[in-house]
């Protein structure tokens, strides 16, 4: 690699290591406070240089790709690889960049081989890109995902032309992956053809004869694991017999392969497995419901609570979550298995709070997405608005401060409204009058409270762009990171206890007079708590500008530089009349901004602490 991409990367991972607080309990807050201030600007000011690096180097070459040479084609693609290290990826989207220019120079110059590879690897860099976005249900990247998985499997065509063994695995590896360019639950048919296409090619003995040396049933295993995690659309009630058989097929086939494993290694078979193996023999019919529930929980009693790897993730976020998604598919075993699931919920704060951001990948976030929205509630004993605070205060205790900071503010302003002026409350959770605002004071303050602390929620599942972010965000991550609204307003519509914040969740961007802000599809009139949706949206202005943000390069507001903001804000960005009465509170809010941080992160401690001693 040149100078300056080892550099890079060792920013990045300083990055990484400077801001993992797993397993802290900051049981001195001035102290906690203190360090992480020097952590935040030590990484801002890495931040700056990453950004200068590529600027001054990266970009210049990336511009001009096609008058690259040899050499530095060579350097590129090393620094691709480590940008994705692992299941880590140190920068996904960089990554991604890179191998998108090498395929533009490849294509430009007729490298046919080298073509084909970086096709693979470009097509690859999206299909994480879309890992992320998942979380919001948009499929953003999945178009280009597969015409350039497309476009490397259709060299099968000329499959005698190429002669190198490893392109000709890229091909076959394309195929294969076409698949992941569609949604088992919005287009699970195509999936399903282009797996039948892929391991019909990988059983042929023709193809097998022309390239002897390729992991042929390395890519069959492969394909047929893919095929299995159609069980998701047998979960949600799909009876297409085609598609039983499918599964099934697969599910028996991944299983023998993982026992025959197990044995040559003395190990146990992989926890996924095991579950669609034995989800497979409930749904052909041989097993009942009833030995389903009691081999997933043998399943995961059998998982360590310190193991951080994939399978370690797999069996203590996404089994609790799978097993609720069956909880909620068969009500009847809901009050049965109360205990376990409420167990199984506890342990899975504890768990992510220990998670080392080392260890800290796209599978932990996707797996806290499935658990959240898989969350099955039990009113008076494990409510998701719960789990949602407690999960953002073991994570990051930035995020949980700026939700509590904004939860405050938001009080101390719905308290005032309904002093000064109830009747713009009027219609809020069914108030009829000025006067019943009044006497709803105490719920309407509590509303206010939990709307401010749950309005981000969809921010936590992209933790770690947020978090270990090594350089200033590309205008796609940006508006990649705009999307926590959808994953939001998804999260907090499962349940009784979050639905009502849901449309907090929704339009806490959008100016008030609709000139700016996201998602630009929002509709005022459709909120039924529009007015405290402005009250967020100011209280979290205020907090999220003066707060010591690592992700964030903008300059760090005074509570008296906030105060004006929102004065020459009024009637545009903010709710006029809401900004008057804000305005009016200036002296106490200054003091809360100025002091509120220790508070906040005093009371993460002490959740956390609350937390464990329940859960012991």
């Amino acid at each position: 690699m040149r100078p300056y991409q080892e550099q890079y990367i060792e920013n990045a991972r300083k990055v990484m290591a400077l801001s993992d607080i797993s397993g802290e309990r900051w049981e001195d807050v001035n102290a906690f406070m203190a360090d992480h201030k020097e952590k935040t600007a030590r990484i801002r000011g890495i931040i700056r240089e990453n950004t200068e690096l590529l600027r001054a180097n990266l970009f210049i070459v990336l511009d001009d790709i096609v008058y690259a040479d040899e050499e530095e084609i060579g350097h590129l693609e090393d620094f691709a690889a480590h940008l994705a290290e692992g299941v880590r990826h140190l920068d996904l989207y960089l990554h991604y960049m890179i191998h998108n220019a090498l395929t533009a120079y490849a294509r430009h110059w007729e490298k046919r081989d080298m073509l084909i590879r970086e096709l693979y690897h470009t097509a690859l860099a999206l299909f994480y890109l879309q890992d992320n976005m998942d979380s919001t249900g948009e499929r953003t990247y999945s178009w280009k995902m597969g015409m350039l998985f497309g476009e490397a499997a259709s060299f099968i065509k000329i499959y005698d032309e190429i002669q190198d063994p490893e392109t000709r695995g890229y091909i076959h590896c394309s195929m294969g992956n076409m698949a992941l360019s569609y949604s088992i639950f919005t287009e699970g048919e195509k999936k399903l053809k282009a797996l039948r296409r892929s391991i019909q090619i990988l059983q042929d003995p023709v193809y097998r004869a022309k390239t002897p040396s390729l992991p042929w049933d390395t890519y069959l295993y492969k394909s047929h694991q893919e095929r299995s995690t159609a069980m998701g659309l047998l979960r949600r009630g799909d009876t297409n017999g085609q598609l039983i058989r499918e599964v099934m097929e697969s599910a028996e086939y991944v299983w023998e392969r993982q026992m025959e494993s197990s044995r040559k290694k003395g190990t146990a078979p992989g926890m996924r497995w095991r579950v669609i193996y034995q989800e497979s023999q409930y749904y052909c019919g041989l097993r009942p419901l009833s030995y389903l529930f009691t081999q997933l929980e043998k399943i995961y009693m059998d998982c360590g609570r310190d193991d951080f790897t994939s399978e370690g993730m797999y069996g203590n976020i996404f089994l609790p979550a799978l097993y609720g998604v069956y909880l909620e598919r068969y009500p009847e075993y809901r009050e049965g298995k109360k205990d376990i699931i409420c167990h199984m919920n506890r342990n899975v704060v504890d768990y992510v709070h220990r998670v080392p951001n080392n260890q800290l990948n796209d599978q932990l976030m996707r797996s806290l997405l499935n658990f959240l929205q898989g969350f099955v509630e039990y009113p008076g004993e494990m409510q998701q608005k719960d789990i949602i605070i407690r999960l953002i205060a073991c994570r990051n205790p930035d995020a949980y401060v700026f939700s509590r900071m904004t939860a405050q503010m938001t009080r101390m302003l719905m308290g005032k409204v309904i002093d000064l002026a109830p009747e713009l409350l009027v219609g809020t959770l069914s108030c009829a009058s000025a006067e019943d605002v009044r006497e709803r004071r105490e719920e309407l303050l509590q509303f206010a409270w939990d709307g401010g602390m749950l309005h981000d929620v969809g921010a936590l599942c992209l933790y770690r762009m947020l978090l270990m972010s090594a350089r200033n965000w590309m205008a796609e991550e940006a508006a990649m990171y705009k999307r926590h609204v959808a994953a939001g307003v998804r999260i907090l519509e499962r349940c009784d206890s979050t639905r009502p914040f849901a449309p907090i969740a929704g339009g806490h961007h959008v100016y008030y007079d609709c000139g700016g802000g996201y998602p630009a599809e929002y509709d005022r009139a459709e909120n039924p708590v529009q007015i405290v949706t402005d009250m967020v949206s100011i209280a979290a202005y205020a907090s999220r500008v003066t707060e010591q943000a690592t992700h964030d390069t903008m300059p760090i507001y005074t509570p008296g530089e906030v105060m004006e903001q929102v004065r020459q804000g009024a009637g545009s960005l903010f709710h006029p009349q809401l900004s008057r009465i804000w305005l009016s509170m200036e002296a106490e809010l200054a003091e809360y901004l100025q002091n509120g941080r220790r508070e906040a992160y005093l009371e993460a401690a002490r959740l956390i602490r609350e937390w464990e001693a329940d859960g012991s």
